[in-house]
């Protein structure tokens, strides 16, 4: 009886020692297979398309100050109005016109040593207004300014659509991919294959800010000058791996 044990244990071990055998040998053999991460020739294909903005937006807004919050809540209210009406009459839409912030803060003086009391209260109202028509940009700014508007908080120039523009410049990123990977490949004696894979990283624009007038601003009688860039830039990269031949 105990030579049986032995027996069946000395079988045991033999099998699990075989196991482990064919396991490291199996590893071994995988970790030496090509694999499509490994493969290939990886490189990066870039294309910017220029063109045309055809819409500004513009963040303009109103703050106002008064001891009393509902004074100052109703002044700012009414230039705002003011300016959204005059915009209206200039062709815009209540679709082109949009409240980005509201605030109302109490102003604090502080005084010697003493608890700070409130002074007032300051209300600002901020709207982000689409432009379509850039020729009349300077006029707009101007209705606002003349409408109440005392603060620009941004103005930018970008294309409403730029979907077809991006599709184009994808084409082009691919044939400079390729364009890479042939040099690349030439210079070490291979052919490139088919893409095994491919990449689209971040793609830049379609937007180029104006001068910087965050916080500005302006007198009632203020001329606002703009030039309206004759391009932006739409940019894509890929990456893209290919097959060596």
């Amino acid at each position: 009886m105990p030579v049986f044990n032995k027996n069946r244990f000395s079988v045991i071990t033999t099998l699990l020692i075989i196991l482990q055998l064919v396991f490291l040998l199996s590893s071994c053999s995988n970790s030496n297979l090509p694999t499509a991460e490994n493969d290939g020739i990886l490189v990066t294909g870039s294309a910017t398309i220029q063109s045309s903005p055809d819409l500004a937006t513009l963040r303009v807004g109103v703050q106002s100050f008064d001891k009393n919050v509902e004074k100052a809540v109703n002044d700012n209210n009414t230039k705002i109005e003011s300016i959204i009406l005059n915009l209206e009459n200039k062709g815009l839409t209540e679709k082109d016109m949009e409240t980005d912030q509201f605030n109302i803060s109490p102003q604090r003086e502080y005084r010697n040593n003493s608890p700070p009391i409130v002074v007032g209260y300051n209300v600002s109202n901020i709207l982000t207004v689409k432009i379509r028509n850039l020729e009349s940009l300077g006029e707009i700014m101007q209705v606002t300014v003349g409408s109440g508007a005392n603060t620009i908080n941004g103005l930018s120039f970008s294309i409403e659509d730029p979907n077809p523009l991006r599709q184009k410049a994808r084409g082009l990123a691919m044939e400079d991919a390729l364009s890479r990977a042939e040099i690349l490949a030439d210079a070490s004696g291979v052919e490139v294959g088919k893409p095994i894979s491919i990449q689209e990283l971040s793609y830049g624009g379609p937007v180029v800010k104006s001068e910087n007038l965050a916080g500005a601003e302006f007198a009632m009688d203020a001329r606002i000058p703009i030039q309206t860039p004759s391009e932006v830039g739409i940019q894509i990269n890929l990456q893209v791996r290919f097959e060596i031949k």
